[in-house]
């Protein structure tokens, strides 16, 4: 029964994947022929998500149906079979999304229904995010794009798929720590397979086919240097801007690295009070370095291995340091990114807010590794410069007075945007960052 009760929206796939087939968009196609894949997850937020694109499937039906009468109309040819057999799929089409909402649909697909809204919302952010890259950059950035002109489409469908997934386990306050963490690593791994396929000769997994450090530093010293290459600091700025110093906490490719040191000490030990100046005092240097190096025009060669001998430096401030301490000293003291995020991301206005009811029992204290919940920033209920909203502290706290804030919205509110927003930016990531 279940499946009578769903072919219509089989079918209404189907028959969109045979029009993007006859028109030669192959992306398109493939997400036709995988959008009814959404049901096996057995999720009320694929039906929305189905719904969505079964209606934007019916709107490409109408403009098909109206791009072809005029056509018909413009060459004296009859039109009126052809404007009754294409209405009619558009309808069907519209009915098909409709179905979707009957009751015993909806509940059939309940499983974890309270998530539904937030997932569908990183879904379509994710897609318009992406769709927004394929539609106005010259440049193939996504993957299958690269290989597959117009698969691109099919690329964005699966990340988009997997901004819902991930939503739905980063939501659940239990588990939101440990997800945080492993789709961390996974970026990482991502961006660092693809920088290794790129060097063993397969310059598609590069952005321009030119190598470039993968040292967060480099996102600003390298276009102080070269005079070009925005493509990274543009990306930086941007997230910066949605979800302030998350960049730090979810979407930094080495970040990972140094949050696996600090996690082989249970209890992070409070950093030395000098680190704000030293960490200032790095941050000028390297945009200095980057300057003079171009204006006394040193070669790229020298450039790289300067670029190289600081990236190495700070791996052995994770390995010595980070393990040590139990903090992340490479994000909250070396990285010159890492102070650009905090500075620019008190733009935003995403807080992680201390309420007044907190007992000062700094059990907070041990969640926290970027330095941010020592016991005097407890006491002012404002966590440290050098919090990154990871929101691993929530979870820490069992009475709940640690929660995420912004202007006209409530604390949970608060934190689904925040989430669904910073899980659509490390989907989109998935798709465009590399070397």
């Amino acid at each position: 029964m279940t499946v009578l009760r769903l072919l219509p929206v089989i079918l209404s796939a189907l028959f969109l994947s045979a029009h993007f087939l006859r028109i030669g968009h192959l992306g398109p196609m493939a997400v036709s022929l995988a959008a009814p894949l959404l049901l096996l997850l057995k999720r009320r937020w694929s039906l929305t998500v189905l719904q969505i694109l079964l209606l934007a499937g019916a709107l490409i039906w109408i403009d098909t149906t109206v791009e072809f009468v005029k056509t018909r109309i413009a060459f004296e040819q009859p039109w009126a079979r052809l404007a009754i057999i294409l209405g009619t799929v558009a309808i069907f089409t519209l009915l098909s999304a409709y179905i979707l909402r009957s009751k015993k649909n909806q509940r059939l697909y309940n499983r974890l229904e309270e998530y539904a809204n937030p997932s569908a919302g990183a879904f379509i952010f994710t897609g318009i995010l992406l769709a927004v890259v394929q539609f106005k950059v010259g440049l193939p950035l996504l993957l299958l794009e690269r290989f597959i002109p117009g698969l691109g489409w099919f690329e964005i469908f699966l990340l988009s798929t997997y901004a819902a997934v991930i939503t739905e386990k980063m939501l659940d306050p239990s588990k939101t720590p440990v997800w945080r963490r492993r789709i961390w690593l996974l970026f990482s791994a991502v961006f660092f397979a693809q920088l290794i396929l790129g060097l063993a000769g397969f310059e598609k997994f590069l952005m321009t086919g030119k190598l470039h450090l993968p040292i967060p530093a480099m996102i600003i010293a390298g276009p102080l240097y070269r005079g070009e290459g925005l493509f990274m600091p543009i990306l930086f700025v941007s997230t910066v801007l949605l979800v302030g110093p998350a960049w730090c906490s979810h979407l930094c490719y080495i970040g990972a690295w140094d949050s696996a040191a600090s996690g082989g000490r249970k209890k992070p030990k409070k950093l030395p009070h000098w680190r704000t100046p030293v960490r200032i005092i790095i941050t000028i240097i390297v945009i200095a370095t980057a300057i003079v190096l171009r204006l006394v025009g040193v070669s790229s060669v020298i450039a790289t291995i300067l670029g190289l001998a600081f990236g190495l430096v700070g791996v052995a401030v994770m390995l010595l340091w980070s393990r040590k301490t139990g903090s992340m000293t490479h994000c909250v003291v070396f990285c010159p990114i890492g102070l650009l995020a905090d500075w620019l991301g008190k733009i935003n206005p995403f807080r992680i807010k201390i309420n007044d009811n907190c007992t000062d029992c700094g059990i907070c204290r041990l969640s926290c590794r970027y330095d941010a919940l020592n016991l005097s920033d407890i006491k002012r209920r404002k966590p440290a410069v050098t919090c990154t909203l990871c929101g691993d502290c929530l979870h820490s706290c069992e009475d709940g007075f640690i929660e995420y804030s912004f202007p006209g919205l409530k604390a949970r509110t608060a934190r689904t945007v925040f989430i669904v927003m910073i899980v659509s930016l490390h989907a989109a990531c998935m798709g465009l960052a590399r070397i």
